[in-house]
């Protein structure tokens, strides 16, 4: 961000979604959401170019749409209590849940490396935690949706070739999957998402240094530690055991209150992740093990994100 005032708007973003999270009525979430659209649409300006307007557009068509929906619901149901069913489901249109993502793969693709990262992880926060402030009867009419955006996510991204796609349909599922933590008897959220934000970072800082957009290209110019740091991190993403992504799926489906028949449905569209995501890695790993591995030539922060990937976070189970 060369422009000094980016940092005005990233400082608005961060102090809306702190905002929804601490807020404690149906006005100032809405408050707070339409702040944090208003601060993240500058930030899509990363170049300036032609491409990013028409994105910007299509990102803050849904949002103001999803906005419009929920205050509408929120006030009419003083009067009508069967239309606060949709206050989650404009939350979910603003999450990119499926089956409300029609606008999210087009956005990802038209958006820099940046702002598109922000997107997947910052922008996912206010309105998850909006979902999770609602009471058990809302959150457990949209549970359906945990389950059609993790089969959605899982399938949606098998034929993929550019490597936003692939992050954007894994974003699909890991959305059902946070969809499907909410209603657990531990704090099993919070960790998610500060889990999911982790992996994010880690494959944020192996892809800034180069300009990959297909897959093919994701190993094909790296050192051999951060090809192995990448392919790690996506394979955490998959949520291979035992790395950490693994364990914040476990404890999903430990200590979610959701049915069996969801639980199948998050488990296979996991598997169908995990499925390319080992197709995508299998022959850069293969190729790395025939190397000879000298003194790594990696940055400080690359070193650390792979560390959290290999040492999951199994401390975290004796706080549950």
């Amino acid at each position: 961000m060369k422009s000094p005032h980016k940092f005005l708007f990233l400082s608005l973003m961060i102090s809306s979604t702190c905002m929804v999270i601490s807020s404690s009525n149906w006005l100032m979430t809405w408050m707070g959401l339409e702040i944090n659209m208003l601060g993240f649409i500058p930030l899509m300006y990363l170049k300036e170019t032609p491409n990013e307007s028409e994105t910007a557009v299509k990102y803050l068509i849904p949002q103001s749409l999803g906005s419009t929906i929920f205050i509408a619901s929120a006030t009419t149901s003083l009067h009508l209590n069967n239309l606060q069913s949709l206050m989650p489901i404009a939350m979910c249109l603003k999450l990119g849940a499926a089956p409300f993502h029609f606008w999210f793969p087009p956005v990802m693709a038209g958006l820099p490396l940046l702002p598109a990262f922000i997107l997947l992880t910052w922008q996912k926060i206010a309105p998850i935690f909006a979902i999770s402030s609602f009471s058990p009867m809302l959150t457990n009419k949209i549970i359906m949706v945990a389950s059609i955006s993790a089969l959605w996510g899982g399938i949606g991204g098998m034929n993929q070739t550019d490597i936003r796609s692939l992050l954007t349909y894994s974003s699909i599922a890991h959305t059902g999957w946070m969809l499907a933590s909410i209603n657990s008897t531990a704090p099993v959220l919070d960790v998610y998402i500060m889990t999911y934000i982790l992996i994010n970072v880690s494959i944020y800082t192996s892809l800034i240094s180069t300009s990959t957009k297909f897959h093919k290209q994701l190993f094909s110019s790296k050192e051999p530690y951060d090809s192995l740091l990448l392919a790690t991190s996506i394979l955490s993403l998959g949520g291979l055991p035992p790395l950490t992504g693994f364990i914040m799926k476990l404890l999903v489906i430990t200590y979610t209150q959701a049915s069996l028949f969801i639980i199948f449905t998050l488990i296979l569209g996991a598997l169908i992740s995990l499925f390319y995501y080992l197709s995508l890695t299998f022959s850069p790993l293969m190729e790395l093990s025939k190397m000879r591995l000298t003194k790594p030539n990696t940055s400080k922060p690359s070193v650390v994100f792979f560390l959290a990937q290999i040492l999951p976070l199994s401390t975290l189970l004796f706080l549950f």
